[in-house]
């Protein structure tokens, strides 16, 4: 897969997307931790749980959907990612188009982000295999890693909980 095919990729992307009415979230760090995110429309309501709905449902069914159209190996974002992110400088938006944003992102933001958008028993091994990676050991110094991203205010009981967990045998 080429520079082109990619881009023509990620744009029937961004369009299957805008069909379903979310915007697509791509995020990547630089050792190759990705999280797919379905971004509702803010102007529906403030509510960060609405704002962070279907958990990538809708992006990881629009992957699939051009997978099966183009005769693409169901593996072929994470092929594309590869191809692109390897001579990208990091911590910066790589590629925008309607319907969907590709960005390299810290760690710290990944972490905060999945515990936002946290609705599976997945997420909790992820924040706490995120949370080794950047060496959070306690509930506290992750909380206060978050509201670096997530100002205090929308924190949720459930984004709490979340994160105490991460931290329980």
């Amino acid at each position: 897969m080429n520079r082109e095919d990619i881009k023509k990729y990620f744009q029937m992307l961004g369009q299957e997307l805008q069909k379903r009415e979310v915007t697509g979230e791509i995020l990547v760090t630089a050792d190759g931790v990705l999280m797919l995110l379905d971004i509702g429309k803010p102007e529906v309501s403030r509510d960060i749980d609405a704002y962070f709905s279907g958990h990538g449902t809708a992006i990881r069914e629009a992957i699939a959907d051009i997978a099966d159209r183009e005769g693409l190996t169901g593996n072929w974002l994470n092929d594309a990612l590869k191809e692109l992110f390897s001579t990208q400088p990091s911590q910066q938006k790589w590629a925008e188009y309607p319907g969907l944003r590709v960005y390299l992102a810290p760690l710290d933001f990944v972490l905060a982000i999945k515990v936002a958008a946290a609705g599976c028993p997945q997420d909790t091994e992820d924040i706490k295999t995120l949370a080794g990676k950047l060496q959070i050991s306690n509930t506290q110094d992750m909380l206060t890693l978050i509201i670096k991203y997530i100002p205090e205010q929308f924190l949720t009981p459930e984004m709490r909980l979340m994160a105490e967990q991460a931290f329980k045998s």
